[in-house]
């Protein structure tokens, strides 16, 4: 009573200070300094913003499930926040959303509606600033990418800041722009030249400037170094390696996310690195990468991508686009608890956010919505597909409205290359367009597998554990031969832009046109000089640990080849200008054909036989031109590409990197090679948990490290009685509870007990136990100092009574600062009053067992938990309560189950329809063994080099 009254009275001082406004109260207020009055202000004021700090900037405050009770009625249990490198549970999810929902249609009247509207609006408040927000940084990075990279070759003397594209504004083609001077020229009368040529000095600013750029780049990339699991897709302890003696055993006391980090080999992982998209996809296929779509990540891929683009590296920056849009979608998802505590609901948000990313990297918003449909959403309703198609329409209208301040080329398009044609195809150019597109397909099955074999040398081998050398190395390998060509020395935006585009009489594409037959051939070797250096770049840069994609850089090869065979075709009707095939030119030779068309198609047919998109390729390469005049050479370019692309190789090129990282994804456009029952797949060797054992603290946590170490770190642990399945826990759940537990009593022992399917009483259970503590024959549950029991039993129906319930009337303990409320309200004359105890937590009802029978125990019943707890701590110990958060409560009481002779393909229907992360196995209902979704990825893969072999052996 006494610390009910010392709260009461701290509580009473607080309101009178906030709310006495007469008298003595508002005197003081008004007796206080100006200078007090001002402190006051700027407290509050870091109060704010330490708020939104905690709000913006660290998503797991609080608890993953706040609507606890109407989560535990569905039979749902809780979760707590996902451990990093684990699956989320989409059901889970799901269906706490629909509780949600549920309560929220509830509310009558007026502020119902408005609850309701408010919550509809949400979702549209989050990709509206969404899309602006992405919009403005891929601005930044396009005019400092511009400005940085014309720095190598020299200055604006008007304007420093100024890149040469906007200090020769104005100027005609053919005239020459004074304001803009190359290095060579700023020191032409100086002696910092080494007395060197004009051309080589230029050369070698050139490759320094580009080098610092890249070196700037990789040291901030790689100081953001994340050790992380490289989650294996093993399924037994033998497949592993692991022996259960690796991990540490429960008498270090190790937490659950420590026994899940010392379970999988390590190794350092840079978010910032890369284009992201590998990622983002594994991510919104449910898999959790903590500090992936970040604040943090987000300043150094913004950051460094200018950087990286000024460098020169043959990367784009298109793909790194997206990942940033994601990591705005995800920060912005912190505001409203809605998205920020459903891991389910977030990625509907980030489904949208990957579609602006495209829309401001390639003017396409149409294109970025089919791209996030196709290439990275797994779960795509038709509710988000109007968030994602306003997100991106949102982002592609900012960029291109805000001509001087966003917009980075000032001339009314959103990309640079968009390019348009006033002359269409003719029916002979299928044959040249067609062996382009199979060229595409070979070149990105190709490019695939040897990037495949260069990034598994690489880790093995002192590049993999230098990557500032390598960047370092590459970055001068790049400058220095991309000088020795005029048309590479531009960055990939701007010779894309001359492969594309058509030849005028006012400009000739820095040379790249042909006016007469003669001119074809040297043109044609330049080319093919460019081609042989893009691909030998492509192949050896991608991969570096900087921020930077691969479209681009897959375009420009497809491009060079593409625009090759269109002076071949140009050639062609030059030289035979009278063949009959070429009648329909009518003597034009060297205007019948568009080079820059040629271009296109074998950018499209590369992208396509690397990326393997089809329909969201095909809407962005006509959002590109700006026409539908091309969309069947397109069409037929996508097309070809992949069918010679999975002829050689099925698998995406995004699909081997996600393989490569060793993510647990499952691809559900994917056909894969199923054969047999579930009895073939499953785990038999797993840990069970038996309600009718007592298992100890000790026992749990090494059930859930032989779990972990057996490959199923975010797995969980079947409840059986009697060998019949009655329920599922998930280890982080079970980790957590066990935690709390240790914290509470550090010696305890825990029984489950599902009261639908076990006959045995609980008051039995616990006779049992001291009978046994009594004669020592239990000597598994005897520990150092005074044992203690945490007793976790299912909720009962409502239609049934349990016989403890029958034999005492329970009682609510009361709030300590609550005083309408006195014993006498809750208890009768016969029953034994309790000493008060402040460390009981509100909202628990507290009854006595049996005094004679089982006189140490005490019960604890959390009524809105619907969990039991029973804690043992000896006749003279202090008695233990434990709250809501120790609770075992988070099993599921309906696990998903199939039956051993269930086919494969049923639990591949499971997996990728459901998302679904574990399914137990039962015969006759009883517990038969567990497929966990990394067991299925290693049954599939395992099925993909037999039919491989199998093929290889047939040919």
């Amino acid at each position: 009573m006494e610390s009910r009254r010392g709260n009461n009275r701290e509580r009473g001082r607080v309101i009178f200070r906030n709310s006495n406004q007469n008298g003595r109260g508002q005197s003081a207020f008004y007796g206080r300094s100006r200078s007090k009055t001002f402190q006051y202000l700027r407290r509050s004021s870091i109060a704010n913003i330490n708020l939104v700090k905690e709000k913006f900037l660290s998503r797991r405050s609080g608890y993953y499930d706040d609507a606890k009770e109407a989560l535990f009625k569905e039979n749902n249990g809780l979760r707590v926040w996902y451990h990093n490198y684990t699956t989320i549970d989409w059901i889970h999810d799901f269906v706490k959303e629909r509780v949600r929902l549920r309560h929220l249609r509830s509310l009558r009247g007026i502020r119902g509606m408005l609850k309701n509207r408010a919550d509809g609006l949400k979702g549209w408040v989050i990709v509206l600033l969404t899309g602006v927000i992405t919009a403005c940084l891929a601005a930044f990075i396009d005019v400092s990418s511009w400005w940085l990279g014309d720095l190598r070759m020299g200055y604006c003397t008007t304007s420093f800041w100024w890149s040469q594209y906007f200090c020769c504004w104005g100027l005609s083609n053919g005239e020459e722009c004074t304001a803009w001077v190359s290095w060579s020229q700023s020191f032409s009368g100086d002696n910092a030249r080494l007395g060197v040529s004009n051309d080589t000095f230029d050369w070698i600013i050139y490759c320094c400037f580009g080098t610092l750029f890249a070196w700037v780049c990789v040291v901030m990339v790689t100081s953001d170094g994340t050790v992380s699991q490289q989650k294996s897709h093993g399924s037994t302890k033998r497949r592993n390696g692991i022996t259960q003696g690796t991990l540490p055993r429960s008498n270090s006391r190790t937490s659950m996310e420590n026994i899940m980090q010392a379970s999988q080999p390590k190794k350092i992982a840079y978010f910032g690195a890369g284009s992201g998209i590998p990622e983002v996809k594994t991510i919104l296929g449910g898999f959790v990468i903590r500090g992936f779509l970040g604040f943090r990540t987000l300043m150094i891929k913004l950051i460094g991508l200018p950087l990286m683009v000024a460098s020169g590296l043959n990367m784009g920056k298109q793909g790194p686009l997206v990942h940033i849009a994601c990591c705005v979608g995800n920060i912005l998802c912190r505001i409203f608890d809605k998205y920020n505590r459903n891991d389910g609901k977030r990625r509907e948000i980030l489904s949208a956010a990957s579609a602006a990313g495209v829309a401001v990297a390639f003017g396409a918003p149409i294109g970025g919505v089919l791209f996030s449909l196709e290439e990275v959403s797994y779960y795509f309703p038709s509710k988000t597909m109007w968030r994602t198609y306003f997100c991106a329409l949102i982002s592609a209208v900012v960029l291109k409205a805000s001509r001087i301040m966003i917009n980075p080329y000032r001339v009314g398009k959103t990309v640079l290359f968009q390019v348009t044609y006033d002359r269409d195809w003719h029916l002979f150019e299928a044959v040249p367009f067609f062996l382009i597109s199979v060229f595409g397909g070979v070149y990105g099955a190709v490019f695939s597998q040897f990037h495949m074999s260069y990034s598994r040398f690489r880790s093995r081998t002192w590049i993999g554990r230098h990557p500032v050398q390598e960047v370092l190395a590459v970055a001068l390998i790049t400058c220095a031969i991309q000088w020795l060509n005029p048309w590479t020395r531009v960055n990939l935006l701007q010779l894309l832009t001359n492969l594309y585009s058509e030849c005028t009489p006012t400009n000739n594409l820095n040379g790249m046109c042909a006016d007469e037959i003669s001119q074809i051939y040297p043109i044609f070797l330049l080319l093919a000089e460019v081609f042989l250096m893009k691909v030998f770049l492509n192949f050896i840069t991608f991969g570096v640990k900087v921020p930077g994609g691969i479209f681009i850089p897959t375009m420009v090869a497809g491009a060079v080849f593409g625009r090759m065979v269109g002076l071949g075709m140009q050639w062609l009707i030059a030289k035979y200008p009278d063949h009959h095939v070429f009648q329909v030119c009518d003597s034009d030779s060297m205007d019948c054909v568009i080079p820059g068309l040629y271009a296109m198609i074998g950018a499209a047919a590369c992208l396509a036989g690397v990326t393997r998109m089809t329909v969201s390729l095909v809407v962005i390469m006509f959002e590109l031109t700006g026409a539908m005049t091309y969309s069947l050479p397109i069409m037929m370019a996508v097309m070809m590409g992949k069918f010679v692309g999975d002829a050689f190789s099925p698998d995406a090129f995004f699909n081997k990197l996600i393989d490569l990282n060793g993510h647990p994804y499952l691809d559900s456009k994917k056909d894969y090679n199923t054969f047999g029952t579930a009895a073939d797949i499953c785990e038999r060797s797993l840990d069970v948990i038996e309600v009718n054992e007592v298992n100890t603290v000790d026992m749990l946590r090494r059930k859930v490290e032989d779990l972990a170490a057996s490959g199923y770190s975010d797995g969980g642990l079947p409840i059986v009685d009697h060998g019949v399945l009655v329920g599922y826990i998930a280890s982080n759940e079970l980790g957590h509870a066990l935690d709390l537990a240790e914290q509470k009593h550090p010696d305890c022992v825990c029984i489950f007990r599902n009261r639908a399917s076990s006959n045995v009483p609980a008051t039995e259970i616990v006779a049992s136990l001291d009978n046994g503590l009594e004669t020592n024959t239990e000597p598994s549950i005897l520990a150092e100092g005074t044992p203690g029991y945490i007793f976790v039993e299912s909720p009962p129906n409502e239609r049934e009574v349990p016989p403890y319930e029958q034999r005492h009337r329970p009682f609510r303990m009361p709030s300590r600062d609550d005083d309408s409320f006195t014993d006498e309200d809750f208890y009768d004359d016969d029953m034994q009053r309790p000493e008060r105890d402040s460390r009981y937590a509100d909202g628990y009802y507290i009854s006595y067992k049996d005094q004679e029978r089982l006189k140490p125990v005490q019960k604890i019943e959390n009524k809105s938990m619907g969990t039991h707890y029973t804690t043992e701590t000896g006749p003279r110990a202090d008695r233990h309560a434990v709250d809501e958060e120790g609770s075992l409560h988070n099993s599921d009481r309906a696990p998903l189950s199939v039956s051993l002779f269930s086919s494969m393909d049923l639990v591949m229907e499971l997996f990728i329809k459901l998302g679904i992360k574990y399914v137990c196995v039962v015969k006759a209902g009883e517990h038969y063994g567990m497929i966990h979704k990394k067991r299925l990825l290693t049954f599939l893969k395992e099925n993909d080099k037999k039919d491989k072999g199998y093929r290889s052996s047939c040919f």
